[in-house]
Protein backbone atom coordinates (compact mmCIF):
# COMPACT_ATOMS: atom_id res chain seq x y z
CA UNK A 1 0.00 0.00 0.00
CA UNK A 2 1.51 3.58 -0.92
CA UNK A 3 1.93 5.72 1.66
CA UNK A 4 -0.71 8.41 -0.36
CA UNK A 5 -3.36 5.35 0.23
CA UNK A 6 -2.26 4.84 3.51
CA UNK A 7 -3.10 8.46 4.77
CA UNK A 8 -6.21 8.66 2.80
CA UNK A 9 -7.44 5.29 4.62
CA UNK A 10 -6.35 6.97 7.47
CA UNK A 11 -8.45 9.93 7.28
CA UNK A 12 -11.27 8.07 5.97
CA UNK A 13 -11.19 5.55 8.97
CA UNK A 14 -11.33 9.24 11.21
CA UNK A 15 -14.10 10.71 9.23
CA UNK A 16 -16.18 7.56 9.78
CA UNK A 17 -15.33 7.67 12.86
CA UNK A 18 -16.29 11.24 13.62
CA UNK A 19 -19.41 10.33 11.94
CA UNK A 20 -20.49 7.45 14.19
CA UNK A 21 -19.52 9.39 17.26
CA UNK A 22 -21.94 12.37 15.95
CA UNK A 23 -24.38 9.91 15.11
CA UNK A 24 -24.40 8.35 18.08
CA UNK A 25 -24.42 11.36 20.17
CA UNK A 26 -27.56 12.52 17.89
CA UNK A 27 -29.42 9.42 18.91
CA UNK A 28 -28.56 9.86 22.85
CA UNK A 29 -29.88 13.36 22.67
CA UNK A 30 -33.34 12.27 22.07
CA UNK A 31 -35.40 11.86 25.03
CA UNK A 32 -36.80 9.16 26.23
CA UNK A 33 -39.56 8.97 29.13
CA UNK A 34 -38.12 6.43 31.99
CA UNK A 35 -40.24 3.12 32.46
CA UNK A 36 -42.51 4.18 34.84
CA UNK A 37 -43.36 7.69 33.00
CA UNK A 38 -43.99 5.10 29.46
CA UNK A 39 -46.62 2.84 31.81
CA UNK A 40 -47.76 5.64 32.79
CA UNK A 41 -48.28 7.19 29.25
CA UNK A 42 -49.94 3.63 28.04
CA UNK A 43 -52.28 3.33 30.63
CA UNK A 44 -53.03 7.01 29.93
CA UNK A 45 -53.88 6.01 26.04
CA UNK A 46 -55.42 2.57 26.42
CA UNK A 47 -57.95 4.09 28.84
CA UNK A 48 -58.62 6.97 26.74
CA UNK A 49 -59.14 5.23 23.81
CA UNK A 50 -61.24 2.62 25.47
CA UNK A 51 -63.47 5.02 27.28
CA UNK A 52 -63.91 6.85 24.29
CA UNK A 53 -64.95 3.96 22.22
CA UNK A 54 -67.49 2.91 24.98
CA UNK A 55 -68.88 6.29 25.70
CA UNK A 56 -69.31 6.71 22.13
CA UNK A 57 -71.11 3.40 21.42
CA UNK A 58 -73.67 4.01 24.99
CA UNK A 59 -74.15 7.53 23.97
CA UNK A 60 -75.49 6.33 20.25
CA UNK A 61 -77.76 3.18 21.71
CA UNK A 62 -78.93 5.30 24.69
CA UNK A 63 -79.82 8.51 23.33
CA UNK A 64 -79.20 7.87 19.51
CA UNK A 65 -76.56 10.10 18.05
CA UNK A 66 -72.62 9.47 18.55
CA UNK A 67 -70.30 11.10 20.49
CA UNK A 68 -68.66 13.53 17.35
CA UNK A 69 -72.97 14.82 16.97
CA UNK A 70 -73.35 15.73 20.71
CA UNK A 71 -69.81 17.40 20.52
CA UNK A 72 -70.98 19.80 17.71
CA UNK A 73 -74.37 20.19 19.94
CA UNK A 74 -73.08 21.23 23.31
CA UNK A 75 -71.11 23.69 21.63
CA UNK A 76 -74.35 25.06 19.67
CA UNK A 77 -75.83 24.96 22.94
CA UNK A 78 -73.57 27.38 24.60
CA UNK A 79 -74.24 29.57 21.62
CA UNK A 80 -77.55 30.58 21.37
CA UNK A 81 -77.85 32.59 18.60
CA UNK A 82 -75.79 30.13 16.44
CA UNK A 83 -71.68 29.84 15.14
CA UNK A 84 -70.59 30.18 11.89
CA UNK A 85 -69.36 27.14 10.67
CA UNK A 86 -65.59 27.88 10.73
CA UNK A 87 -66.34 28.74 14.62
CA UNK A 88 -68.30 25.68 15.25
CA UNK A 89 -65.29 23.63 13.33
CA UNK A 90 -62.46 25.28 15.87
CA UNK A 91 -64.30 24.47 18.60
CA UNK A 92 -65.10 20.43 18.77
CA UNK A 93 -62.96 18.22 19.58
CA UNK A 94 -63.16 15.59 16.78
CA UNK A 95 -61.27 15.87 13.98
CA UNK A 96 -62.34 18.26 11.38
CA UNK A 97 -61.84 15.23 8.68
CA UNK A 98 -65.91 15.39 7.45
CA UNK A 99 -66.75 18.02 9.55
CA UNK A 100 -69.44 19.33 6.70
CA UNK A 101 -70.92 15.95 6.55
CA UNK A 102 -71.92 15.79 10.36
CA UNK A 103 -73.75 19.51 9.76
CA UNK A 104 -75.17 17.80 6.88
CA UNK A 105 -76.79 15.06 9.09
CA UNK A 106 -77.26 17.36 11.66
CA UNK A 107 -79.53 19.34 10.04
CA UNK A 108 -81.09 16.26 7.78
CA UNK A 109 -82.13 14.66 11.91
CA UNK A 110 -83.77 18.30 12.21
CA UNK A 111 -81.59 18.93 15.26
CA UNK A 112 -79.78 21.95 13.58
CA UNK A 113 -80.45 24.40 10.90
CA UNK A 114 -78.42 26.58 8.59
CA UNK A 115 -79.14 30.43 8.87
CA UNK A 116 -77.94 33.40 6.93
CA UNK A 117 -77.92 36.32 9.43
CA UNK A 118 -79.70 39.71 8.16
CA UNK A 119 -76.36 41.83 8.73
CA UNK A 120 -73.81 39.20 7.06
CA UNK A 121 -75.47 37.37 3.59
CA UNK A 122 -72.19 35.97 3.24
CA UNK A 123 -71.99 33.96 6.25
CA UNK A 124 -74.06 30.94 7.20
CA UNK A 125 -74.19 29.88 10.93
CA UNK A 126 -75.26 26.54 12.41
CA UNK A 127 -78.18 27.05 15.08
CA UNK A 128 -79.65 24.61 17.36
CA UNK A 129 -82.83 23.72 16.96
CA UNK A 130 -85.81 22.88 19.53
CA UNK A 131 -85.51 19.22 18.90
CA UNK A 132 -81.67 19.95 18.79
CA UNK A 133 -82.26 21.07 22.35
CA UNK A 134 -84.27 18.17 23.59
CA UNK A 135 -82.06 15.67 21.88
CA UNK A 136 -78.70 17.10 23.76
CA UNK A 137 -80.69 17.04 26.67
CA UNK A 138 -81.18 13.60 26.63
CA UNK A 139 -78.04 12.67 25.70
CA UNK A 140 -76.28 14.84 28.51
CA UNK A 141 -78.00 12.87 30.96
CA UNK A 142 -76.80 9.18 29.14
CA UNK A 143 -73.20 10.70 28.75
CA UNK A 144 -73.17 12.09 32.86
CA UNK A 145 -74.39 8.39 33.98
CA UNK A 146 -71.85 6.59 31.32
CA UNK A 147 -68.84 8.92 32.80
CA UNK A 148 -70.18 7.93 36.66
CA UNK A 149 -70.36 4.26 35.27
CA UNK A 150 -66.93 4.13 33.05
CA UNK A 151 -65.10 6.80 34.73
CA UNK A 152 -65.84 8.37 38.24
CA UNK A 153 -66.49 5.59 40.32
CA UNK A 154 -63.32 4.07 39.81
CA UNK A 155 -61.63 6.82 41.23
CA UNK A 156 -61.54 8.20 45.04
CA UNK A 157 -61.68 12.24 44.84
CA UNK A 158 -57.76 12.45 45.76
CA UNK A 159 -57.38 10.69 42.70
CA UNK A 160 -59.57 13.17 40.34
CA UNK A 161 -57.75 15.97 41.97
CA UNK A 162 -54.62 14.46 40.62
CA UNK A 163 -55.18 13.44 37.38
CA UNK A 164 -57.26 17.00 36.81
CA UNK A 165 -53.86 18.83 37.71
CA UNK A 166 -51.94 16.50 35.59
CA UNK A 167 -54.19 16.61 32.82
CA UNK A 168 -54.38 20.68 32.88
CA UNK A 169 -50.67 20.75 32.63
CA UNK A 170 -50.74 18.51 29.57
CA UNK A 171 -53.61 20.51 27.93
CA UNK A 172 -51.40 23.98 28.25
CA UNK A 173 -48.90 22.22 26.27
CA UNK A 174 -51.31 20.21 24.01
CA UNK A 175 -54.07 22.08 22.97
CA UNK A 176 -52.31 25.11 21.19
CA UNK A 177 -50.15 22.16 19.20
CA UNK A 178 -53.55 21.06 17.90
CA UNK A 179 -54.02 22.12 14.09
CA UNK A 180 -56.96 24.05 13.23
CA UNK A 181 -58.02 23.75 16.99
CA UNK A 182 -59.46 26.51 19.06
CA UNK A 183 -56.63 27.92 21.12
CA UNK A 184 -56.70 27.93 25.42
Amino acid sequence: MSLLSADWYDEQLSMKKQLQSELSQGESSLSSPSPERLRAWRLYFESALALTDVLDAELERDAGIPMRWYDALVHLEETPDGLRMNELAERILYSKSGFTRVVDRLEEAGLVQRVRPDDDRRSILVVLTDQGRITVEKARRHHRHAIEQHFSRHLSDADIKALSRALEKLSIHARPLRPGRIRG
